[in-house]
């Protein structure tokens, strides 16, 4: 199996199984404050994620009918705070769970386990949060031995304050050595979930005719409720998509773009990671890969190379298609969908297919799906809540670029009104032993040294903030940042969207999609685990602008004859400005750069009839407003 050592474009599915893994560099891990929960963060992170249904016989069975006594159920708190596991019909309840309800399980009026962690600190005591490191663990447990076995469960959770924190599903099969299983599945922080829950444990329970279950949770907030456990057997033939991701750009394995600029999307070459989830060795496995463009249909297929066999159970292989995707499209929506297949047909075809959603723009870099889930500012982690501290997301480019504009989606929290900000660029330098240098040692690379003071109607809006001047960056990585300049000596607080559902998807465990600089009395960056909506956008090198010029709109673009033979005609109408006019081909080269001053209305003739036949791309922008019209050359 290859390392992953890829940037990726698409999706990458959490492993199941709970491995130690580090991240490229050494970081200190800054902790979230316990927050509490909005309507909004209940609809996105109630989604299941692991709602998955496969054919077999029921081993073994637990409702919890009978409260702890029918499997043995021990609850066990290293200390004698009486933290432990409790069976129960009621809400956790707690501080900053005041909303939150009983689970909502198939026998839940008989009885559930609840580890109202939350409630064990409440209120805040005087010394800080107090961790839970508690576990509930099973009598022996006697199932008829199979060749793939599978634990199912009901559970509701929600942790806090950091990834590494563990919520963990534990087997054995003597009662001593236990097998560790990430019960959280990757979820980030604060997330909230209700799910079906399932786990392949059959590197310990194959084979086996007594195994023992534990649950175990390290911290202290804020619930855990868990019912209708379940050992089934699992079906013999079935392949899982473990990982799917792009290559893309430098190589640098880092998460999940979802607007891409033309110029940063070429070539594209796709990797499934394809485990064996069945009980039967999967023979001439491979995957394919379809394109999809909306409104054009699919403009690319390709299927990997075949790997002879991967052995039963929960072997990964990892296999590349051989032809990249050459963008010749241009920009659009659009779906890659990677189905994995082999000899034998799997019995679950909903886990051998993954298919991700992005969009190829002009000029802007973006890591989030438009749809904010809740808060990220520096204060949502302990003691960032001071002026000075900064948020930021990472971003590589493959080549050279010119970060013209920044773009924050300013979320609806009120704290925000008042917030002042500074929008920046810093370096982002691999070859660093630790995030804290990777950022400081390169620097500052762009900014707008004017700070701009959030107002209420920017709330639950997007705000873009040019760069002055406009900085042409070359190849590498780089982080957007923004830092609270001042406004919290008056109880203002900047906060960004939070892009939940895109920020599932990242691989913290890797590498790290975004950052924090925590400005208390040891200032210092650290690894962020949450998803700012922070954006780059680009374009061609300007003179400087001022914020009052930047501010002016484009009432009027037209681009006329269209079709023609290369001359036409490109009438602007504004405010006195000044403005870049470009004309870009399909895979985003520019043909075409003139810097222009528009007083009230300019018409610029365009001559372009030494160049091929095609569709080209003409826009008109100053940082922060552009326009852009498609033109056919024939």
């Amino acid at each position: 199996m290859k390392n992953y050592n890829f940037l990726m474009i698409g999706l990458l599915f959490t492993s199941t199984v709970s491995f130690a893994q580090q991240s490229r560099m050494i970081s200190n891990e800054v902790p979230m404050k316990p927050i509490s929960v909005s309507a909004e963060e209940l609809k996105i992170g109630n989604v299941p994620l692991n709602a998955v249904k496969a054919p077999g016989d029921t081993l073994w069975y637990e409702d919890f009918g009978n409260g702890l006594s029918t499997n043995g159920w021990v609850s066990n708190h290293p200390g004698s705070l009486g933290f432990d596991w409790i069976y129960t019909t009621s809400a956790p309840g707690g501080q900053y769970s005041t909303n939150v309800t009983a689970m909502n399980s198939v026998t839940a009026t008989n009885g559930f386990i609840s580890l109202p962690s939350d409630l064990y600190n409440t209120p805040s005591p005087g010394a800080g949060f107090l961790p839970m490191g508690t576990t509930i663990t099973s009598g022996p447990i006697t199932i008829n031995p199979v060749g793939n076995v599978l634990l199912r469960w009901r559970q509701t959770m929600r942790y806090c304050c950091i990834a590494s924190e563990q919520l963990e599903l534990q087997v054995s099969n003597d009662g001593i050595n236990f097998v560790s299983y990430d019960a959280k599945f990757g979820r980030q922080p604060n997330v909230i979930a209700a799910e079906n829950a399932e786990i392949n444990i059959s590197a310990v329970a194959a084979g086996q005719g007594t195994i023992y279950l534990r649950f175990f949770q390290s911290s202290s907030h804020y619930y855990w409720m868990i019912d209708d456990i379940a050992i089934v057997e699992g079906v013999g033939n079935q392949l899982k998509v473990e990982d799917a991701f792009s290559t893309f750009g430098t190589g640098q394995y880092e998460g999940y773009y979802t607007i891409t600029p033309l110029v940063l999307t070429q070539p594209l070459s796709f990797e499934m990671a394809i485990q064996n989830d069945g009980g039967f060795d999967a023979t001439n496995v491979a995957f394919s890969t379809i394109i999809n463009q909306a409104g054009v249909g699919d403009v690319y297929t390709d299927t990997s190379a075949v790997t002879p066999v991967i052995a039963s159970p929960l072997n990964i292989d990892t296999l590349q298609t051989s032809m990249p995707f050459a963008n010749t499209s241009g920009l659009g929506d659009y779906v890659a969908t990677l189905r994995a297949f082999s000899d034998s047909a799997s019995i679950d075809p909903t886990k051998t297919v993954y298919s991700f959603p992005w969009s190829v723009s002009d000029t802007v870099f973006a890591k989030d799906l438009n749809v904010s889930g809740g808060n990220s500012g520096p204060g949502s982690f302990q003691f960032g809540d001071v002026d000075g501290s900064k948020i930021g997301t990472k971003y590589t480019l493959k080549n050279t670029q010119t970060v013209t504009s920044l773009s924050f989606f300013i979320s609806t929290d009120p704290a925000n009104t008042g917030a002042e900000m500074k929008a920046q660029v810093w370096g982002f330098d691999t070859s660093q032993a630790t995030v804290d240098l990777a950022i400081t040692t390169p620097g500052l690379k762009a900014q707008n040294p004017i700070p701009y003071v959030i107002q209420a109607s920017d709330l639950g809006t997007w705000v873009t903030i040019p760069m002055i001047p406009a900085v042409s960056l070359p190849a590498g990585q780089y982080v957007v940042v923004a830092e609270q300049s001042a406004g919290n000596l008056n109880g203002f607080q900047m906060f960004f969207g939070r892009s939940l559902t895109a920020e599932r998807f990242q691989p913290y465990s890797l590498n790290f999609s975004s950052f924090v600089y925590v400005n208390d009395a040891t200032p210092t960056w650290g690894n962020a685990f949450v998803q700012p909506m922070m954006r780059m956008n680009f374009g061609l090198l300007a003179p400087p602008i001022g914020v009052e010029e930047a501010a002016k709109s484009i009432e009027g673009f037209t681009v006329a004859p269209n079709p023609n033979n290369g001359q036409f005609n490109v009438v602007v109408t504004a405010e006195k400005a000044n403005f870049n006019l470009n004309v870009r081909n399909m895979v985003g080269q520019v043909v075409y750069n003139e810097a222009i001053t528009v007083n009230n209305t300019l018409t610029k003739n365009i001559d372009l009839s030494n160049l091929n036949k095609g569709i080209y791309f003409v826009s008109i922008e100053n940082g922060v407003n552009r326009k852009v019209q498609k033109v056919i050359i024939k």
